[in-house]
């Protein structure tokens, strides 16, 4: 079943058409819990919009109403994926860092053992077949993730500001998601080594930018709120 919208309002919702009455959004629910589970079953390119209206039980003709396409679907699910993971990534670290990269390392396990309770979510996003237009539109999305990333480590670590920065944390998160989407290919999960070579290669490019070793904040300070991220 694909993650669920949570109350609080997410920039990667919006959707272009109006939002549907009651049994509408039920429908539309139906269809996307349908896709989420043939996605996790069969490989994208081999998933249509009637395959999905079919395991949903919706009518063929009611289903191509909410989607044109099964790119449509795929869009939706990705936009609830990225929100499931801004949400993770935002919450609070379990433990008190002692530098930052242990900040970056704890990051990128919340989104590895997110994707591996998820295999439809790493298909979608980060898998062989992810389509090119639905992989630009994640890239955007790593926008808002990458400043979650900042955020953390600069609620409780001293981070020298300079002008690039939000671009370095954004390309260091690119780097880590490449080293996952090679396991993705090669072993079809996310294996512990290419984890660590995540952190490695993620660590290692912000580290160029960012000394070893930062000041600690005296009072860590809160990252900001989802709402501060809207609209970015």
């Amino acid at each position: 079943m694909p993650p669920r919208a949570t109350a609080t309002a997410s920039p990667f919702l919006a959707t272009r058409r109006k939002a549907p009455r009651a049994r509408g959004l039920a429908r539309r629910e139906r269809l996307l819990d349908a896709a989420w589970d043939l996605i996790a079953e069969r490989d994208l390119g081999a998933v249509s919009l009637v395959d999905v209206a079919a395991r949903a039980e919706v009518p063929v003709g009611s289903a191509y109403h909410y989607y044109d396409d099964i790119r449509e679907v795929y869009e939706a699910l990705a936009a609830r994926v990225a929100a499931q993971l801004l949400e993770r990534h935002a919450a609070p670290l379990r433990r008190r860092p002692r530098r930052w990269a242990q900040v970056v390392e704890e990051l990128i396990d919340r989104g590895v053992a997110y994707f591996n309770e998820h295999p439809a979510a790493a298909g979608l996003l980060i898998g062989p077949q992810t389509p090119p237009q639905l992989k630009f539109r994640d890239r955007e999305r790593d926008r808002v993730l990458a400043q979650v990333f900042e955020s953390q480590v600069d609620a409780r670590f001293e981070l020298p500001r300079f002008a690039e920065r939000p671009a370095v944390f954004f390309r260091a998160l690119e780097i880590a998601d490449l080293m996952l989407s090679l396991s993705i290919v090669d072993d079809g999960v996310i294996t512990p080594a290419m984890t660590a070579e995540a952190k490695r290669a993620c660590i290692a490019y912000l580290g160029s930018y960012v000394p070893a070793v930062l000041p600690r904040r005296r009072l860590a300070a809160r990252p900001p709120r989802r709402s501060a991220l809207r609209g970015l």
